[in-house]
């Protein structure tokens, strides 16, 4: 009968102490990969945020007929500029923050004595009274948002600070409008 020999009690007890520390330092390299993943995640949601807001903003800046806002200012009021294209009646899109959110108003001016007609800003009735505003639309585009400035001459400078869970991107462009009257 030929002896068989097993493994020894202390064998069995380095081999498991092998195991335990390969383990912990998967575990602890799983943790620093999740520690890692998570301000990385963020700062993309907040740069995904700022770079829809821009583009939005940016896209209906180029288009403006005429500011109502005098700049520099937390908030914007133009004419937009899509309606003479089209057609449409004359509206105004405003940019403004409440709390963290982002909102995209849109306006239109009337008389009194024709609520249908949509008529420019500045405009004074037969009487001399300026128009009553009217909101349309107030939608919150974007969130995340700690300040918002628009300020310049001629060229439009937006500038956005973004701030999530710690995190705060600083973002600013430049925008020519085309259409200005």
């Amino acid at each position: 009968m030929k002896l068989t020999r097993g493994f020894s009690v202390l064998e069995v007890m380095v081999s498991i102490l092998i195991g335990l520390l390969l383990l912990m330092a998967t575990y602890s390299v799983f943790i620093l990969s999740q520690r890692t993943e998570k301000p990385i995640a963020n700062r993309a949601e907040i740069t995904q945020n700022q770079r829809a807001i821009l583009d939005r903003v940016t896209r209906e800046l180029r288009q403006a007929n005429d500011f109502v806002t005098t700049l520099p200012d937390d908030e914007i009021l133009f004419e937009d500029g899509h309606g003479v294209i089209s057609n449409d009646p004359i509206q105004y899109i405003k940019y403004h923050l409440s709390g963290s959110d982002l909102y995209r108003e849109i306006l239109y001016y009337y008389f009194a004595a024709d609520p249908l007609t949509h008529v420019l800003h500045d405009e004074l009735d037969q009487f001399g009274n300026p128009p009553l505003v009217q909101s349309v639309e107030d939608k919150i585009i974007g969130e995340y948002i700690n300040s918002l400035t628009f300020s310049g001459n001629g060229t439009i400078t937006i500038s956005l600070e973004f701030i999530k869970n710690g995190q705060t991107l600083i973002i600013t462009t430049d925008v020519s409008p085309r259409n200005l009257n």
